[in-house]
């Protein structure tokens, strides 16, 4: 089996890690934001309140795997965030960072292996332990439950992709640019080690129509498994 649920917000901000000054955002959410959202559905301690680096609920992360899809188009909102300045505050109180966050974010997150049992009991119950976001603290998000369904691999030659699409180093994938209309690359953080260190980062194609998929002829090394008519590229488990 496998677990379906939806998210969205007004904004989402997933930085990417080499931006300083002003603070930059992935178009999609990396796996491991995605990572962060389930062990806080869930409840798994992060271990912070021992050391500020703490990731420890990458532990239970074992054995999971993830697919996302984009529902909304991908639309960009700049804004400033007004910041206290602890540091010298006697020179100035306040700190303003300018931000590029991602607006009006729409995602379906599918869940597979792992914790996806008790992630299921909590999204049916609308248990959450920690309060979910998209990113950042202050991007709120709201959770809808979609239910679970069969894990069934597609034998089709040809297929459409309605998820973003990951590149394993070993695959051998054909895609089909004409039909997919419009590819966009970006290289996201895979998995983090316990200290928060990057371990893995993972090639991901996607397409900001939610009309047109990504069309491939050719997948080899990749997971696809099919739900409601649509095909899903799974992520590696962790």
């Amino acid at each position: 089996m496998a677990t379906a649920f939806e998210i969205t917000g007004p904004i989402a901000m997933f930085r990417r890690p080499y931006t300083t000054t002003s603070s930059v955002s992935f178009p999609v959410p990396p796996p491991t934001a995605i990572a962060g959202l389930l062990a806080g559905i869930v409840g798994i301690s992060n271990g912070s309140e021992m050391r500020a680096d703490g990731a420890d609920y990458w532990k239970e992360m074992m054995g999971t795997r993830i697919a996302f899809s984009i529902i909304n188009p991908i639309k960009w909102y700049t804004g400033t965030v007004n910041f206290w300045n602890i540091k010298e505050p006697q020179k100035s109180p306040h700190i303003r960072i300018k931000h590029q966050f991602v607006k009006n974010p729409k995602y379906i997150i599918y869940v597979q292996g792992g914790i996806e049992k008790e992630l299921r009991r909590h999204l049916e119950n609308g248990t959450f332990v920690y309060t979910p976001c998209l990113g950042t603290a202050y991007a709120l998000a709201n959770i809808k439950y979609l239910g679970d369904f069969p894990y069934r691999q597609t034998t089709e030659e040809k297929i459409c992709l309605s998820t973003v699409l990951p590149l394993p180093p070993k695959a051998k994938i054909n895609v089909d640019i004409v039909a997919s209309k419009s590819l966009l690359k970006v290289n996201l953080p895979f998995r983090l080690t316990c200290q928060r260190a990057l371990c893995d980062s993972i090639t991901t194609l996607y397409t900001e129509s939610t009309k047109e998929g990504i069309c491939l002829t050719a997948w080899n090394g990749l997971d696809i498994t099919s739900y409601k008519n649509q095909c899903i590229a799974w992520f590696p488990a962790w």
